[in-house]
């Protein structure tokens, strides 16, 4: 039997919202496998979905489940009637449609946010190294300190 959720209404409209973040990258999808292969099957449906939910970020299981629901319903509308029903269902629920120019947009930012996140990384690492030489220079000049107050003690 299958598990029936409960969510509230805040938790709705944040997937709804998540929902709508993420249909863009998920149409262009669609639309570039169509445009190669044709009608999508189901694998091809999500991995799709899978892009897309991978480029928002989501908080919580129950809004997982949601946001993941959301899309099998578009999946189902896909398979029973095609993309043009499920979009026009997809605007009629959540009041997002997908223009190619806007997930174009979208992805050269998510491409763009990808090199920002290489160079942050890499800079990072430079740090990181830099870090480590001020700690080695700091060690050896605490070097002869310690010497030297080793020396005093032993005096005394």
């Amino acid at each position: 039997m299958e598990e029936e959720s409960l969510i509230t209404h805040e938790e709705y409209l944040t997937s709804a919202e998540l929902f709508r973040s993420a249909f863009p990258t998920f149409a262009a999808e669609v639309e570039r496998v169509e445009a190669r292969r044709g009608r999508l099957n189901d694998f091809q449906l999500m991995q799709a979905v899978s892009k897309a939910t991978d480029s928002i970020v989501i908080l919580g299981w129950n809004c997982r489940k949601t946001v993941a629901a959301m899309f099998d319903v578009y999946a189902e509308i896909y398979r029973r009637e095609g993309r043009e029903a499920a979009d026009k269902w997809v605007e009629a629920t959540f009041g997002v449609s997908y223009s190619p120019e806007a997930g174009e947009v979208r992805q050269s930012l998510l491409e763009a946010m990808d090199r920002v996140t290489v160079l942050i990384k890499a800079k990072e690492a430079e740090l990181q190294l830099l870090y480590r030489e001020l700690h080695e220079l700091k060690s050896r000049l605490e070097e002869p300190q310690a010497v030297m107050n080793a020396a005093v003690d032993e005096e005394e």
